[in-house]
Order: structure tokens, then C-alpha cells, then sequence
């Protein structure tokens, strides 16, 4: 089984069998688990299609789709369309339909796992599944999802419309507290004292899950993001893990709710920043641990003006010269430390510090001896690294570390 750029992964005959085999008994016990877990599926409900009946037909289907990419899976997603009309019916939550469906899958993969490590399936061939079972997650829950909010009394998509409305009003307008308040009272959302942004890479997609009805979301413009009421709690990020298991995205900082547009920017920027390689970290970054980056790579022109002002003579100099030199002062002035200690840093011989440093006071003059211009000049250097980051690194993907 290896990946296609155009179809995601070939068929795998070999694969298909084995994960066929070990299928007798999966589909009773993923609705064991279900209704031992999941409180509103305690009570088996006799109306078709039999909870079963579907779970059956999805394993089934998963394994078609090993098989062949391309098989078709009409009888599966005819089944989840009724199921998601009785669930409705039934007057089960959509959240608990959602935790239904993580559980099947969660099941679902422990007993794949188990059974590709039996007949020595490749570490890369698991990772291909699991890729592949997290797409067919995706793509099973959509049309549950879809059917299930068809069957509101108000029209499909118009609860969500006006959450989005309101999320950009907090974010265009956030001291239209009249017409934030009016926006939260029509979807019946608290105005919390405090929230929480996060920016999203574009593309991503939010599964709602357990937990996030509060959660406001707005992935239609070109720059996703999401707001949580109060501070990410751990979890919340949790549920931000589930919701979004794959797109980078950064944390902003928990404001009160007039000021979100704020954080909101500033964590777009480091995601941003992110992107162009300029930062690093895992997949969740956390805005507070880089707001002076952001901070210092906020005005290029500004930037510009200072590094002119404090470091003109540098400047001038021949760029390899100049290059070792302002490398040599950055460090000296970031760990204040000793000739030898930097040479440590720098891999250089400290009597090479000593030399470079005598040449940067040449050229600055008196500007090492005050504390304000020192102070001014790291910042200065501090900045002009993390241009030279974005300018030299290639754009990152997406996906990013795991956090």
C-alpha cells in the first residue's frame, strides 16, 4: 500500500484480506462500547437502521476502500442519511452523535492496530492506514452531520451563519456591544468577560465534537479562526485537539472580549511567522511565548530606520565583515558573557571575539558603554534575525509537530 499523489493510496488486495479477518465480532464490540460510554445510547433504540447494522456496514466499507480506492459505498452513506434522520428523531444530541462516531473509530483502530502488528504490517503501511481511516472518518461524519441539521425547523446552515456573524463582529467591532449583544441573545450565546482566539491555517476544517457549543467558528474567509469564552483550559485543548486534528494554528492570549481583536491579530501574525520558519515550536503554538517577535518584526520600515540609526557604520561594511561582526556583538550582547563564552557560541577562538569586538567599538564608538544604547541595539539585532529567517528559510507546511 503506498500514497498516489492524485488517489491518496493504491489498492491493497494483501491488506484488505487481513483486516477482513480480523473483522468477526468488531462491530458488536464498538456497540458495546457505544452503549456503555455514551449515556443517550444506553437504551438500544429498535427503529432502523439497528446501530449494527450501520456500524457493520462502515467497517465494511473501510475495508472496500483498501481494497479499491474506488469502490463505490452508496448502500454505507444511504444508511448514515437514515440514521441521522432517526437520531434526530430520537432527540439525541449532536454532540453525542459525534462522540459516537470518534468511539467507533477509536475501536475501530485499536483492533486494526492489533491485528497489522500480528502479520508484521510496515510502520510506513500503518501510517498510510491510519491516514486513510482518519479521511474516512471525515468523510462518513459529513453526511451524518449534514442530514442530522437538515432536519431542523430553521433552515440548514442559518444557526451557523449567524454565529459567523457574530464572531466577525467581535472581531471588526468589538465596542458594538449593542450589536454584539443582540448578535449573542439570536444564537443563544453568553457574552463571556474574557475569550480565547485561535488562528488557523487556511483550508482546515472544524468537527464539532462534545463540548464545543460555546465555541463560536468561522472558517469561510481566507484566515480561519475560532474563539473560545474564558482561557484555553486543558480541556479545552483537548476538544481544540479533536476538532482540529491536523492544521497548524496559534493560541492567542486570553483578553477581555472588547480587546479579542487584538489577540486575535497578534496570533494570526505568529502564525504567520510560523509558516515563513521564523519561529519554532509544535503544531499548537501558544501566542504568548512569541509576542516579542512579534513585537520586533511588526514594522519592516521602522526597523529599517533604527538598524540605520544605531548601527549605520556596521552597515557599510562588506557583508562577509559585516556579517561576522554583528553575529559577534548580537551574541556578546544577548548572554553578557565573556570573550571565551561567546567563542564557545560562535565556534570561534575567543581571541577572534576579542578582535571582533574591538572593530564594532571602533565603529560605534561610545554606544557599547551606555546601557540604553546597548539595550537598543540587541532589539535592533534581535529583529533584523528574524528577517533574515523569513527571507532564507522556504515556506512551511500545515501540519507541523504534533504538540
Amino acid at each position: 500500500m503506498r500514497r498516489e499523489p492524485a488517489n491518496g493510496l493504491s489498492p491493497s488486495p494483501e491488506l484488505a484480506a487481513i483486516l477482513r479477518a480480523g473483522q468477526p465480532g468488531l462491530a458488536e464490540e464498538i456497540c458495546h462500547e457505544i452503549r456503555s460510554t455514551i449515556p443517550e445510547y444506553e437504551i438500544p433504540d429498535e427503529h432502523p437502521p439497528a446501530l449494527l447494522t450501520v456500524v457493520e456496514e462502515a467497517l465494511s466499507a473501510f475495508v472496500d476502500r483498501v481494497e479499491n480506492p474506488a469502490a463505490a459505498q452508496d448502500k454505507l452513506f444511504e444508511l448514515l442519511g437514515m440514521l441521522a434522520r432517526k437520531e434526530r428523531a430520537a432527540k439525541r444530541s449532536l454532540d453525542s452523535l459525534h462522540a459516537a462516531v470518534r468511539l467507533a473509530f477509536k475501536v475501530a483502530w485499536h483492533r486494526t492496530s492489533e491485528i497489522c502488528a500480528s502479520h508484521n504490517v510496515s510502520g510506513t503501511d500503518l501510517a498510510d492506514l491510519a491516514e486513510l481511516q482518519l479521511a474516512f472518518m471525515d468523510e462518513v461524519t459529513r453526511p451524518v452531520v449534514e442530514r442530522y441539521l437538515a432536519t431542523d425547523a430553521e433552515p440548514p446552515g442559518h444557526s451557523e451563519e449567524q454565529r459567523r456573524r457574530l464572531l466577525r463582529t467581535l472581531a471588526e467591532r468589538p465596542q458594538a456591544s449593542a450589536a454584539i449583544a443582540e448578535l449573542a441573545e439570536g444564537v443563544g450565546w453568553n457574552v463571556p468577560m474574557t475569550a480565547t482566539p485561535v488562528a488557523v491555517r487556511p483550508g482546515a476544517r472544524w468537527l464539532h465534537c462534545v463540548g464545543d457549543s460555546d465555541v463560536l467558528v468561522d472558517f469561510e474567509g481566507p484566515e480561519p479562526w475560532v474563539l473560545f469564552p474564558g482561557p484555553l483550559t486543558p480541556e479545552r485543548r483537548a476538544l481544540l485537539s479533536t476538532a482540529l486534528a491536523r492544521p497548524r494554528m496559534a493560541v492567542g492570549v486570553t483578553m477581555p472580549i472588547a480587546q479579542i481583536a487584538h489577540s486575535l491579530r497578534w496570533a494570526r501574525r505568529v502564525l504567520t511567522l510560523a509558516t515563513q520558519g521564523v519561529v519554532e515550536g509544535p503544531r499548537i503554538l501558544l501566542t504568548e511565548d512569541h509576542l516579542i517577535d512579534v513585537w520586533l518584526s511588526s514594522d519592516p520600515a521602522l526597523l529599517d530606520r533604527i538598524a540605520e540609526w544605531r548601527m549605520g557604520p556596521l552597515l557599510e561594511l562588506p557583508a562577509p565583515k559585516q556579517s561576522a561582526l554583528t553575529e559577534t556583538l548580537r551574541v556578546w550582547l544577548e548572554s553578557w558573557s565573556t570573550a571565551a563564552d561567546v567563542g564557545r557560541q560562535l565556534h570561534v577562538h575567543p581571541q577572534t571575539v576579542r578582535y571582533r569586538l574591538h572593530q564594532v567599538k571602533e565603529a560605534l564608538g561610545n554606544e557599547l558603554e551606555d546601557p540604553e544604547a546597548r539595550f537598543g541595539l540587541e532589539l535592533t539585532l534581535r529583529a533584523l534575525r528574524l528577517r533574515e529567517r523569513a527571507q532564507s528559510a522556504p515556506p512551511r507546511s500545515g501540519r507541523g509537530a504534533i504538540a
